[in-house]
C-alpha cells in the first residue's frame, strides 16, 4: 500500500487525488476528441491542465499519451493515410522541432500562447466559411507546413492545426485526411518526446503521471473513434474547425483576462 500511495503521490507532485482525477476526466475529453477528428487532444487538455499544473509538466506527458493514441488508432486506419504528403510534413517538422523546445524553455509561454490562439482562429475560420477548401498542396507548402507544426508542437504540444488546415482543406477528403493526422501525430510525438528527453524535461514523476493517466486516455480514444464510424464526414470537418476556433477564442481569453 505504501507503494501505490507513494506512486500517486509522486504522480500529483503535492496536488492532490482529486487533482489527478479532474486531469483524467480532461484527459478522457480530449481523447475522445482525438479519437472523432483525428486530433485535438493536445489543444484541449494543454489548455485546461495548464490550470492545474505548468506547462513544462504538461506537455512532455501529452506527448506519451499522444503516442500511445495514435498507436492504438493507427491499425484501423492505416489504408486511408496519404503516405507521401505526410513523408515530406515529417521532414518539415523534425528539422524545426528544436526551435520550439528551446521556445518551450526560454519564451514566456503567454505571448506564445496569444500569437499562436489569433492565427488559429483566423485560419479556422477561413476554413469554415469555404474560403478556397479544396486544394494539392505542393512540396514546397507540405515542407512549410511541417516547420510550423514542428515549432508549435516542441513549444506547446498543439502543432496539430496547421496540419489540420493542412488536410482538412485538401482535395483528399476528410476520412482520408483523419487517417493521415493519426500516422503523422504517431511519428511527430516519438520525435518529440525524444528532443523533450535530451533536454532533461523527464523525471519520474512526469512518467508516473503518464501511466495514471493512460486508462482516462484509452477510454476516450476508443470511443471517439468508435463515434466516428457513426457520423458523417463532413459533420466531423466542421467539427474539427469549429473546435479550433473555440479553443483559440479560449485561449485569446485566458491571455487577455
Amino acid at each position: 500500500m505504501d507503494f501505490f500511495a507513494d506512486f500517486f503521490e509522486l504522480a500529483a507532485e503535492g496536488s492532490g487525488g482529486l487533482t489527478l482525477l479532474g486531469g483524467g476526466a480532461i484527459v478522457f475529453v480530449a481523447f475522445f476528441v482525438r479519437g472523432y477528428t483525428g486530433f485535438g487532444a493536445s489543444l484541449i487538455a494543454v489548455g485546461l491542465l495548464t490550470f492545474i499544473w505548468p506547462p513544462a509538466r504538461v506537455v512532455p506527458v501529452l506527448f506519451l499519451l499522444e503516442i500511445m493514441a495514435s498507436a492504438v488508432l493507427l491499425p484501423g486506419v492505416w489504408r486511408q493515410v496519404q503516405w507521401r504528403a505526410l513523408s515530406w510534413l515529417w521532414i518539415g517538422a523534425a528539422a524545426a522541432m528544436p526551435l520550439g523546445l528551446y521556445v518551450l524553455a526560454n519564451v514566456p509561454a503567454d505571448i506564445m500562447s496569444l500569437a499562436i490562439a489569433a492565427l488559429i482562429g483566423v485560419a479556422a475560420t477561413v476554413l469554415l466559411l469555404g474560403v478556397n477548401m479544396r486544394f494539392t498542396p505542393g512540396r514546397g507548402a507540405t515542407l512549410a507546413t511541417g516547420g510550423l507544426v514542428g515549432v508549435l508542437n516542441g513549444a506547446s504540444a498543439i502543432g496539430g492545426p496547421p496540419a489540420v488546415l493542412f488536410f482538412f482543406s485538401n482535395a483528399a477528403g476528410i476520412v482520408s485526411g483523419r487517417a493521415s493526422l493519426i500516422a503523422f501525430f504517431l511519428v511527430l510525438d516519438v520525435i518529440a518526446a525524444g528532443f523533450a528527453g535530451v533536454q532533461g524535461l523527464y523525471d519520474m514523476a512526469l512518467v508516473a503521471r503518464a501511466f495514471l493517466l493512460a486508462p482516462f486516455m484509452l477510454a476516450g480514444a476508443f470511443a471517439g473513434a468508435h463515434a466516428f464510424g457513426l457520423a458523417d464526414p463532413e459533420t466531423v470537418r466542421r467539427a474539427a474547425l469549429m473546435l479550433l476556433i473555440c479553443v483559440a477564442v479560449f485561449r485569446l481569453l485566458g491571455g487577455l483576462f
